[in-house]
């Protein structure tokens, strides 16, 4: 229990301009970034495939950026959480889980779970995902980008 605790103490809070800062800083890289929460069924299962992905393509240039949708309180299932998965990359929690945190990050995007951005190279938005994502669909798209 004491691990899981200080690992939630561990997930900083993000920003849509956070979020921006980090893909920038990382424009040398695809950069896949995953809004996921506790309570999303389908959240739960892509993350393990997530994982995987970040696995097998961080040598070849690939950051992951994993981002709770959990609320403030939630605190305790976001520690669970990465007790279980023990994801290897950055986690954070959003600032906010409302209209103007979502519009912030993707004007198209109304708060479905999962969703997932995957930026190429330089920065730039190559995929959008509004639905979980398979090892394979991921990968492919991960690899294509790395090319």
């Amino acid at each position: 229990m004491l691990t899981s605790v200080l690992r939630a103490q561990e997930v900083g809070v993000i920003t849509p301009a956070g979020i921006d800062a980090l893909v920038a800083a990382n424009d040398s890289k695809v950069v896949v970034v995953n809004f996921w929460a506790t309570w999303c069924p389908p959240c739960l299962r892509e993350f393990p495939d997530i994982i995987s992905v970040y696995e097998d393509f961080r040598d070849q240039g690939l950051e992951v950026i994993a981002v709770s949708m959990n609320e403030a309180d939630e605190a305790e299932d976001i520690a669970e959480f990465l007790t279980n998965f023990a994801p290897p990359f950055p986690v954070y929690r959003a600032a906010s889980v409302d209209s103007e945190f979502y519009e912030g990050v993707q004007t198209s995007w109304f708060g479905e779970m999962p969703m997932t951005l995957i930026f190429a190279t330089g920065g730039e938005i190559a995929h959008v995902h509004k639905k979980p994502l398979t090892y394979e669909e991921l990968a492919a798209q991960v690899a294509a980008l790395l090319r």
